[in-house]
């Protein structure tokens, strides 16, 4: 039997996570919306999504 590397799984699962967390937050879901989602901790959700605000806030800045 092939021998698994669960620190590499449970690796991959957060990134996963992480990564929907940026497309759920582009598509333009509220972070409560996105936290339901994924059963995670709305920190988590938060520590993400916060960087697409002050992303946005700098682009309006611009196009004006």
């Amino acid at each position: 039997m092939r021998k698994r590397n669960s620190k590499n799984e449970s690796t991959t699962d957060e990134l996963l996570r992480d990564l929907l967390i940026v497309q759920l937050g582009l598509a333009g879901l509220t972070q409560r919306q996105i936290r339901e989602i994924l059963g995670v901790d709305i920190h988590r959700v938060n520590r993400i999504v916060k960087h697409f605000k002050s992303l946005k806030n700098k682009d309006n800045d611009v196009r004006k």
